[in-house]
C-alpha cells in the first residue's frame, strides 16, 4: 500500500449531535471503525465534519480525523468527495449544500429524508411498480372515507416520520371499524390501545391525531404481508452504489412484528430474522433463491427509478414486503439507512458491507480525473 500521505480524503458529513460524539467515541448507530476499515482498504482517509464548519470563502472545514486511538480536530481543505449522513430541515442548509455542489464538489446522498408521499408519487408513475404499491392519499376525513370503501384495513402514518413513530391502523370489524394506536405514558414504554366505532364512522382518535398534529398524515391500504409464526414481517433491503458505481444489493434481512402490534420496526420491538429462515417457514412453495431474486430485482428497479428523479443518491434502505403468493411489495424508502438491522441479526459481514460500499463508491469518484484531493 502507498504511503498514507498520498491518500486522498473523503468527507463524511454528520449532524451536530453525531459529530460531538466523535471526539468521545459515542456515535450511536454510526460505527466509525467500519468506515475506517473500508477507507484503509480503498486507500482514502475519512474525515468527519458538520456543514456548519465549512467556510464558504476559503472552502476549508474544521474536521475530525483519527490519530492513533483518538480523534483530533483540524482545519483542512474541504474534501472533493463527501458522503452525507446528516439530515437537515432548514432551507439555508439546502442552499449551502447546493452551493458546494455548484462549486464542483461531489456530495452524494444530497438529501437524506424525503416525505413518504414524494417517494410514492415518483414510484407510482412507473408502470411496473404501480401494482405493487399501497393505495396512498394525504389523510383527511374525505380520503379516509374513500379508502374505507375500498379496503378492509388501513395504515395511517406521518409523512416525515421514521422508525414507526406515530403509525396507526384501522381495521373493519363485524360492526364497524377499530383503531389501533400508540400511547406513551410518562413512565414506561409505548403501549397500544384500541377504539371501536359502529358503521362507517372513523374512530375519533384517528381524526383527533390527524387534525391536531403539525405533521401531515398519509392513509394507505394495508398491504397483504406474509406472516412468520403468525406475525407479519417485511424485509430491510440495503441498495447501494459500490466501487463499480452501479446499484447493488448489499444485504437483505427480515423484520418481524412483535406479538403486541403490527409494526415491524426494530425500534418498536420488531425482531430481526435471517431471510432464509423467514421465507422457509412462511413461504414453503417458493425457494429462498427465487424469492431473493424477485426481491433483489424489484429493489434495484426502485433504486433506478428514484435515482432518475432524486439528486445524487447512492444509498437506500428499502422496506419491502412479500405477499403470500410470493410478490414483492413496496412499503417505504429510507434515505439514511440506520444499518442496525444487520447488526441485530448478527450478520456482521453484511453490516460491515453497508459501510464499505459507500466508501468504495466515494473512493471511485476520487480516482476519477475530474476529482482531486
Amino acid at each position: 500500500m502507498s504511503n498514507s500521505s498520498m491518500y486522498k480524503r473523503i468527507g463524511i458529513l454528520f449532524n451536530d449531535r453525531m459529530l460531538r460524539g466523535v471526539a468521545v467515541g459515542k456515535t450511536g448507530q454510526e460505527k466509525l471503525a467500519w468506515y475506517e476499515e473500508a477507507a484503509y482498504r480503498h486507500e482514502v482517509i475519512p474525515v468527519y465534519f458538520r456543514l456548519e464548519d465549512v467556510d464558504m470563502h476559503s472552502m476549508q472545514v474544521k474536521a475530525y480525523m483519527r490519530q492513533g486511538k483518538r480523534y483530533v480536530s483540524r482545519k483542512i481543505a474541504l474534501p472533493r468527495v463527501i458522503h452525507n449522513r446528516a439530515i437537515y430541515t432548514n432551507p439555508r442548509y439546502d442552499r449551502k449544500i447546493q452551493t458546494i455542489i455548484d462549486r464542483g464538489y461531489i456530495l452524494y446522498n444530497q438529501v437524506n429524508r424525503y416525505g413518504k408521499i414524494t417517494i410514492h408519487e415518483i414510484l407510482r408513475k412507473d408502470p411496473y411498480l404501480y401494482p405493487f404499491l399501497p393505495e396512498t392519499e394525504i389523510a383527511s376525513e374525505e380520503t379516509i372515507h374513500t379508502l374505507m370503501k375500498r379496503h378492509h384495513s388501513l395504515i395511517l402514518k406521518p409523512n416525515n416520520s421514521s422508525v414507526g413513530k406515530g403509525i396507526m391502523k384501522m381495521e373493519r370489524t363485524s360492526r364497524g371499524w377499530q383503531a389501533i394506536y400508540p400511547t406513551t405514558p410518562r413512565l414506561g414504554k409505548q403501549l397500544w390501545q384500541q377504539q371501536r366505532t359502529t358503521g362507517e364512522v372513523i374512530p375519533q382518535v384517528i381524526l383527533n391525531r390527524i387534525r391536531k398534529t403539525k405533521a401531515t398524515y398519509l392513509v394507505q391500504q394495508t398491504l397483504p404481508l406474509s406472516k412468520y409464526a403468525g406475525r407479519p414481517f417485511d424485509l430491510r433491503v440495503s441498495v447501494q452504489k459500490c466501487s463499480d458505481r452501479n446499484w447493488n444489493i448489499t444485504g437483505v434481512v427480515g423484520k418481524v412484528a412483535p406479538t403486541t402490534t403490527f409494526v415491524t420496526n426494530v425500534a418498536q420491538g420488531g425482531a430481526v430474522v435471517p431471510f432464509e429462515q423467514l421465507v422457509g417457514a412462511s413461504l414453503p412453495n417458493f425457494t429462498a433463491e427465487v424469492l431473493l431474486n424477485r426481491v433483489s430485482n424489484f429493489s434495484l428497479h426502485i433504486a433506478h427509478v428514484l435515482a432518475n428523479t432524486l439528486p445524487n443518491v447512492a444509498d437506500f434502505g428499502l422496506d419491502i414486503g412479500i405477499s403470500p403468493d410470493g410478490c414483492p411489495l413496496f412499503i417505504e424508502c429510507n434515505g439514511r439507512d440506520q444499518r442496525y438491522s444487520f447488526k441485530e441479526a448478527k450478520l456482521l459481514q453484511l453490516w460491515k458491507d453497508t459501510y464499505e460500499n459507500p466508501i468504495a463508491y466515494g473512493a471511485s469518484l476520487l480516482r476519477s480525473p475530474s476529482s482531486s484531493s
